[in-house]
């Protein structure tokens, strides 16, 4: 779930201030409108990582106005290029805006096509309005009656929503910066802008730790309104929703920008209905088995399964963000899987509706932003080897002369890791979503959560008393690596410091009240055991 969000950090000019001064008491370069660039990297942890010239592909696409209660054209749809010789109008060797019409840009050298000049702070006009969007291409911007910057419609969204085994969708990295408004005492500084990705990165991966069986194949359901519907041959990972039409794709998809000029500029970003497809389930990876048994599994397709849009270093798709008026809701999963022993023999055993909840403060894709979530299989399952219909048991009973009952676990991460079991566990630590998965450190608070698998609704924790009862929440330190059914034989003893949340704990922009999360900060490295007791005498576990 870890939300990285990405601003180009830029530099201003150290000229000094023109104040009222003429053009002729100044030397062109003082006079000459400046765009700087800096070669800071944006702080998101995906792929799309690099200077910021590399992230805009080393252009972007610019309106400029001056005036007060009406404006003129300056810049009228310019387009900017990386360039390192040093100009009037590029002193800092960043962003370069003036050239012939043959004049390329970009990775592909494509041609400006129009002839752009230099242009001076004018004086006479008490300021300037400047917005500023790439790739170029996809850019269409308008003025108002006064001759202001209106909106921008936009063009060639793309994000994965459905299975694609054919050609990979063409997904531009898409970015908007905020509008600038500059005030004639700040003439002669560079211009500096703020770039956000539009998009979304999203991947789901599964990994599975069943001691003496792999999972040699395994299905998903998709949800019906709010019923599920069995697995057919898709393998693809399904992410679910009850809410309809709770996610989004497009190939070509068109959105409108609309810019607000009262006191601090601003923008509003909507996707436009044409070109969007909108579903109540989303599809990830497709899975033959689960040959991933960690969560930090370095061959991509091991964890994240493969399709033709995900990025193969990383796992990552590009999505279309929620409906900026969407509230957020639960994600679900449910699954078949089948385990085949190790030994050789062949021995298979099937197991059915395994299922669990993302609860919905992970579940809101925002722009610019990355998630990940994992899911740990283990021996802990709440799925059933029989027929749920016979009222057979959930979950893996592992054959032992004390033959003792198991429930299941698998983990969902966005730096959150959220068990399958029942009730789910969720685990969140900031800043845990590495290249490869998830990794939690020491002296960082990992936060956790307990939910319905089937609605994703948050249950409310309490502290272990002396007399345990449904709701009490604790955290053990493990003396070494122990699985969650090797906790229900021999229940842990070494309790860790935790505390129940006293006020709300908001996670990605969406708020966990108090008393629905518990607290707890590693010391050392090691293996940690959160014990959630769904009865006096019953509780269920997640290994971190």
């Amino acid at each position: 779930m870890l939300a990285l969000f990405g601003t180009v950090l830029v530099g201003c000019s150290e000229s000094d201030l023109v104040s009222d001064a003429t053009n002729s008491e100044l030397s062109q370069n003082e006079m000459a409108i400046n765009f700087a660039g800096g070669a800071n990297k944006m702080t998101r942890a995906t792929s799309n990582t690099g200077t910021v010239a590399e992230m805009l592909d080393g252009q972007f696409k610019i309106y400029g106005v001056k005036g007060a209660t009406t404006f003129n054209d300056v810049f009228k749809n310019y387009i900017l290029w990386d360039a390192t010789t040093t100009t009037t109008s590029n002193p800092d060797g960043d962003w370069e805006y003036v050239g012939p019409a043959t004049q390329t840009y970009g990775s592909d050298n494509r041609e400006i096509g129009q002839v752009q000049t230099i242009k001076y702070w004018d004086y006479s006009k008490s300021e300037y309005h400047f917005v500023a969007g790439s790739p170029v291409g996809c850019f269409t911007y308008t003025t108002n009656t006064n001759g202001d910057i209106a909106s921008a419609t936009v063009t060639g969204l793309a994000g994965h929503l459905n299975p694609n085994t054919g050609t990979a969708i063409t997904t531009n990295p898409v970015y908007i910066a905020d509008p600038v408004k500059v005030a004639k005492a700040n003439y002669n500084q560079d211009v500096t802008f703020n770039f956000k990705r539009q998009q979304t990165f999203v991947r789901v991966g599964i990994f599975e730790t069943i001691p003496g069986y792999r999972i040699s194949d395994i299905e998903f359901y998709t949800m019906d309104g709010t019923d599920w519907v069995a697995p057919s041959a898709n393998k693809n990972i399904v992410l679910a929703s009850k809410t309809a039409n709770y996610f989004q794709g497009a190939t070509n998809g068109k959105a409108i920008v609309t810019y607000d000029w009262r006191n601090t500029p601003s923008y509003t970003f909507d996707y436009l209905s044409g070109g969007l497809t909108e579903a109540q389930n989303w599809y990830g990876g497709a899975m033959t088995g689960v040959p991933a048994t960690t969560s930090t599994e370095t061959t991509v397709a091991n964890l994240y399964g493969s399709d033709a849009d995900m990025a193969a270093t990383t796992g990552y798709f590009t999505v279309i963000p929620m409906k900026s008026a969407a509230e957020a809701q639960p994600m679900l999963i449910k699954c078949d899987y089948t385990l085949t022993a190790e030994d050789g023999n062949g021995e298979t055993i099937k197991v059915t509706g395994a299922t669990a909840a993302i609860p919905a403060a992970f579940c809101k894709w925002n722009p610019n932003t990355s998630y990940t979530y994992l899911f740990k299989i283990s021996d802990n399952t709440n799925g059933t080897t029989g027929n749920p219909d016979f009222n057979d048991p959930e979950g893996l009973f592992p054959i032992t002369f004390d033959a003792a009952v198991i429930a299941e676990q698998s983990g969902t991460e966005q730096g959150t890791i959220t068990t399958v079991t029942t009730p789910s566990i969720t685990t969140y630590q900031q800043g845990s979503v590495t290249a490869q998965g998830i990794k939690y450190t020491t002296d960082k608070a990992i936060y956790v959560t307990a939910q319905n698998d089937e609605t994703g609704a948050l249950y409310t924790l309490s502290a272990l008393t002396a007399t345990p009862a449904a709701g009490m929440v604790q955290v053990y330190k493990l003396t070494g690596e122990m699985t969650e059914a090797d906790l229900q034989l021999t229940p842990p003893t070494t309790t860790f410091d935790t505390t129940i949340g006293a006020e709300a704990f908001v996670i990605n922009g969406q708020s966990v009240a108090a008393n629905n999360y518990m607290t707890f900060t590693p010391n050392a490295a090691g293996y940690y055991a959160v014990r959630y007791y769904t009865a006096a005498n019953a509780s269920t576990y997640k290994v971190i």
